[in-house]
């Protein structure tokens, strides 16, 4: 059997945020501590940033999924009803309940089971995951794999340096069982969990351990909480760790690679990815500096941009909060130019 990506949609908020508007908004960034460099030059020289899409106030993460779903079911010329399952990764639902999968799944029209994974930056690798499983171990013949967050609206708009970070967006991807090995599509997964690191990213306030109240609110602990600089060094660790691991149980060498489709953490720590395992930057599918780090999303939007050939070997590499990482390869099966929606 082969697990094929046959349709990409993804979405990105018309709202444009650049380094400039966020310095003008009552952040904390103080030009007089770092030599009178304005926010542009400081976030474009640490971590890449230059810009990030904001959802609008009355667009939620359903919102943007349903979109990209749509556009990922079109490029597949499929209906929602085609569809067997939905799996979805997000950590910014509208609201406690229903979760954001099942208000997808009811836009669409579908009648799919949905699941619905509360998974950060790894969300794309685990959704992929746990819909191959499905589409072998059930006979599905057909998975939506749907990817959002706002992860906007879980920064401190006090504090400037996850504002210039995140992003929000959405990415899915139709994913198809073939019943033979065609030699395409998804070939290995390396997963793992570091689950004593996840401290480095939370959102301590909200939970049942500290329910919402108005000391709460007042010391922010309903917003994300980061350790950038132990991230960064995990990040880099993690993500040529699960690459070269990924390869090595796909029999395959770095030599193979046409593509690197990783998630977009920042273009500092990819391009110490990139050295790290010696591979030319030009590799790496890179959206960061427009994006920022959309979380779950950046895969597929990644995937959406990238300029594939029939057969080349992509990898996927994530890590993220939890703290989660991973990595999966990929045979890229050309569904346009191989006639996919003629079969």
């Amino acid at each position: 059997m082969s697990n094929i990506i046959v349709g990409i949609g993804s979405y990105l908020p018309e709202r444009i945020v650049t380094n400039d508007d966020l310095e003008a908004m009552d952040v904390d960034y103080d030009r007089a501590r770092v030599g009178g460099v304005s926010l542009d030059e400081w976030a474009r020289s640490r971590h890449g940033a230059v810009s990030r899409h904001w959802a609008r106030p009355d667009e939620c993460t359903s919102d943007m999924a349903t979109v990209a779903a749509r556009r990922a079911l079109g490029d597949a010329g499929l209906d929602p009803g085609d569809v067997d399952v939905i799996v979805m990764a997000t950590i910014t639902n509208d609201c406690r309940l229903p979760q954001a999968a099942m208000m997808v799944q009811t836009n669409l029209g579908a009648t799919a089971k949905v699941i619905q994974l509360d998974s950060a930056c790894t969300g794309f690798l685990d959704s992929l995951l746990v819909a191959c499983g499905l589409l072998d171990a059930h006979r599905y013949e057909t998975a939506l794999v749907v990817c959002a967050d706002t992860l906007s609206r879980l920064c401190d708009p006090r504090k400037f340096m996850p504002l210039t970070v995140f992003g929000d967006g959405a990415g899915a991807v139709v994913l198809h069982r073939q019943p033979t090995d065609t030699g395409y599509g998804v070939r290995a997964f390396v997963t793992g969990s570091d689950g004593h690191l996840g401290h480095y990213v939370r959102v301590p306030g909200g939970g049942g351990k500290r329910p919402f109240d108005q000391e709460m609110l007042d010391q922010g602990l309903h917003y994300l909480h980061l350790m950038f600089a132990e991230i960064n060094t995990w990040a880099v660790d993690r993500a040529a760790f699960c690459t070269s691991e990924a390869l090595k149980r796909s029999g395959l060498t770095l030599d193979d690679i046409a593509w690197v489709v990783p998630h977009q953490a920042s273009a500092g720590i990819l391009r110490a990815i990139a050295q790290r395992l010696g591979l030319d930057i030009e590799k790496f599918v890179m959206t960061y500096p427009h994006t920022g780090n959309i979380a779950a999303a950046s895969i597929p939007v990644a995937l959406e941009q990238g300029k594939f050939r029939d057969g080349d070997w992509l990898v996927m590499p994530t890590v993220g909060a939890g703290m989660a990482w991973g990595a999966v390869t990929y045979r890229w099966y050309d569904y346009k130019g191989n006639g996919w929606h003629d079969r």
